[in-house]
């Protein structure tokens, strides 16, 4: 009952649903989904049992799912807590949250799923197992460098070409002060390197997006430039990938996505492509045939010169260093920043297990509110140590202290 109360509350109004406009249902909901969540990390060993014997809702029956699960996440849940420790688990959503507000994270797995707790986790848990997979971590720490070693190492050529031909990249904010991640398609050719490299590629642009989403902006803004593009552009199955990072992988993370000057033989496309999104990553899309369409959008000021905005800045890529990488030597200052990460997401736990058994009085508030705070400055101050830098880094969008600067040239 609580579900559909909570679902209808944010129907009737979008803006409800996020830390600082929950509803009473809807926070009640998000004290369920961190209980199981903890159980699932081995809290509560009753409830994990449940978790890990299948004992849910989602179970297949007949061969048919009862609830929408499109990409078998009931299933991937399960697999994950046979295949993953709880501490492996539990390591891999803390390294999700990064900087990020724990309850924001959440929140974007119960929306994604209408407030649905057992599905949200299901969801969460499967996008874990992926994350462990693809390994995520290795792919922030290592960077660039990084992946263009891990390539090397297995003779496989085309990922230098992602990052120099401007394929894709990260360019200022739009009306809602989203940052902007542009997509000139006409650059991609399937050909020019296999599933993988797009996957480890995509990856990182992603996690590198986050790091310029600054709260309280929860999402970000995609134009897909389509001037130029003809059939030997069309990658089915790299679409498919991108559609499952932001409908499973990283849920409820896309503000907009604009597709601009499609041709008319996109249209064909388009057939192909409209029946695999989730409704609610379809009615985020819009078409733009000119110029002043995407001023509705983006502020001239911010919008590229080529795409008829005024900001002359033009790609180049800056090539990393392995120097500008000097604090991820420094091994005794990155084990005690961990040391200081480590005690306050026990802390941050433990106050939040408060939250479920229903101490929800003021002070208990305030006191996570202040420990979100302090986990997300003890991120930061970490990062240097566990994360290599990036384009955005190298050319001062991104300062030591992760402020966001975005300068316009117009």
């Amino acid at each position: 009952m609580s579900t559909a109360i909570a679902l209808k509350q944010q129907q009737q109004d979008p803006k409800s649903g996020h830390v600082g406009t929950l509803t009473k249902e809807q926070f009640a909901l998000l004290r369920k989904c961190y209980a199981a969540m903890y159980a699932i990390q081995n809290t509560n060993e009753g409830e994990t049992s449940r978790f890990r014997n299948g004992d849910s809702k989602n179970k297949p029956k007949n061969g048919m799912k009862i609830n929408y699960d499109k990409y078998n996440e009931s299933e991937e849940c399960m697999s994950a807590m046979k295949i993953y420790s709880p501490e492996a688990l539990r390591q891999a959503s803390w390294l999700l949250i990064g900087a990020d507000d724990p309850d924001v994270l959440l929140l974007r797995f119960l929306r994604a799923r209408k407030w649905d707790v057992e599905n949200a986790i299901s969801m969460l848990v499967s996008s874990l197992k992926w994350r462990l997979q693809i390994d995520v971590r290795a792919i922030v720490e290592g960077g660039e460098l990084g992946m263009e070693k891990y390539f090397a190492d297995r003779g496989v050529k085309g990922l230098k070409s992602q990052f120099i031909s401007g394929k894709s990249f990260v360019r200022g904010t739009d009306y809602e002060s989203r940052p902007i991640v542009y997509i000139n398609v006409k650059a991609h050719k399937k050909s020019d390197q296999n599933l993988e490299i797009l996957q480890r590629f995509t990856v990182y642009i992603m996690e590198t997006v986050r790091l310029m989403i600054e709260p309280p902006v929860e999402t970000g803004c995609l134009i897909f430039n389509m001037e130029g593009f003809s059939i030997a552009n069309m990658d089915l199955q790299y679409i498919k990938f991108m559609i499952q990072c932001f409908e499973a992988y990283y849920p409820e993370s896309l503000g907009i996505l604009v597709i601009h000057k499609a041709p008319w033989v996109f249209s064909q496309v388009w057939k192909v492509i409209s029946p695999l999104l989730d409704p609610v990553v379809a009615s985020k899309i819009r078409f733009t045939k000119t110029e002043q369409e995407l001023t509705n959008f983006i502020p001239p000021e911010h919008l590229l010169e080529d795409l008829g905005g005024k900001d002359k800045w033009k790609y180049e890529y800056k090539h990393a260093t392995d120097e500008e990488n000097y604090k991820m030597v420094d091994k005794i200052k990155k084990e005690e920043l961990m040391e200081i990460r480590t005690k306050l997401e026990n802390e941050f736990e433990l106050i939040t297990k408060k939250l479920i058994e229903g101490h929800n009085n003021d002070q208990i508030i305030r006191e996570r509110d202040q420990l979100k705070l302090k986990l997300r400055k003890s991120q930061l101050d970490l990062d240097p140590y566990i994360r290599s830098k990036t384009y955005y880094h190298r050319t001062g969008v991104i300062d030591d202290e992760r402020n966001v600067n975005w300068v316009y040239n117009n």
